[in-house]
């Protein structure tokens, strides 16, 4: 085929599996407003544009962030509504697991993005490799921390797989570097702006010697707001993950130093894509597919 530079006719395909209806679901959180609302959406679009001709449905479901019992409810929904396939972004906790059993069990493949599930029966996962980014930051943190210097980490929470794995990458790596996870402090705010700043305040207080705040999860604004009122934005520096519009502003106004950036809208494209293949007989080639962790500073955006 590489020789002769064959290459699939698109239409001829698509007759070939026009007669037969292709129903997907979607099921994720609410996306914040904005930024990762508009790449997660742009990845959708992406994908029904380029499966317009097979006869392709998408169901997408949207649940409260952190309201597992509406996601598990969501999913039962999407098989009863008759979903061949389900695209899943959920918290990794045992009863998000045991839907997904239930879900293999109907015969209805489920692959995850943006966050994983562990042990959970699924195709695959298509997102950041949360803890390489986690070291990736502790790696740059490094850089600018001392044996003795106090830092703080914030994410959203625990059960939310994909920012424990930047933390558990991120200390793992400063530890590498000689620096202790006792010089840290470790809070999980659920991207709550109020929190997030209130925690921030809190540090500052508790540690004078505060170097560093590693934010894994969306709420930067706020804590670099509060570094700004009280005169410390070149003293104290931030690491954030992903180059939405605020967190570009913050990269060229210097309150951020750097950021990682992760390719929201591979991620649901991609987690349908492999799905409909499934559906046409084609097994994934991988288990993960892990989308690029770049680092990003005011010059290079």
């Amino acid at each position: 085929l590489e020789e002769l530079d064959y290459h699939p006719n698109r239409m001829a395909s698509a007759l070939a599996t026009s007669g037969t209806p292709r129903h997907l679901a979607l099921v994720q959180p609410e996306w914040e407003k904005g930024y990762v609302q508009d790449e997660m959406e742009a990845g959708v679009t992406r994908f029904l544009e380029e499966y317009r001709d097979y006869n392709v449905t998408l169901d997408v479901r949207t649940y409260a962030r952190e309201d597992e019992a509406a996601c598990r409810r969501l999913l039962r929904e999407a098989a009863d509504a008759g979903a061949q396939a389900v695209a899943l972004c959920a918290s990794g906790t045992p009863e998000i697991r045991v839907t997904m059993e239930w879900l293999a069990d109907q015969g209805i493949p489920v692959a995850t993005f943006n966050s994983d599930v562990p042990g959970g029966r699924r195709l695959c996962y298509v997102g950041e490799d949360g803890h390489r980014a986690g070291r990736v930051a502790g790696e740059i943190a490094s850089c600018f921390l001392s044996r003795g210097d106090a830092f703080l980490v914030i994410y959203a929470d625990p059960k939310y797989t994909a920012h424990k794995a930047r933390v558990d990458g991120f200390l793992e790596r400063l530890a590498e570097r000689g620096i202790p996870e006792e010089n840290g402090v470790i809070a999980a705010t659920h991207r709550d702006y109020r929190k997030t700043a209130e925690t921030v305040e809190s540090a500052l207080a508790a540690h004078p010697n505060l170097r560093m705040v590693y934010m894994a999860n969306p709420s930067v604004p706020a804590c670099a707001e509060v570094l700004r009122s009280r005169g410390l934005a070149e003293k104290v520096h931030i690491l954030s993950h992903d180059c939405g519009p605020e967190i570009q502003e913050l990269l060229k106004s210097g309150e951020v130093d750097f950021t990682i950036g992760q390719d929201l809208a591979y991620q649901p494209y991609q987690a349908l894509s492999v799905l409909f293949e499934a559906l046409m007989g084609q097994r994934p080639d991988r288990d993960t597919y892990v989308t690029a962790c770049p680092i990003l500073n005011s010059e290079s955006i």
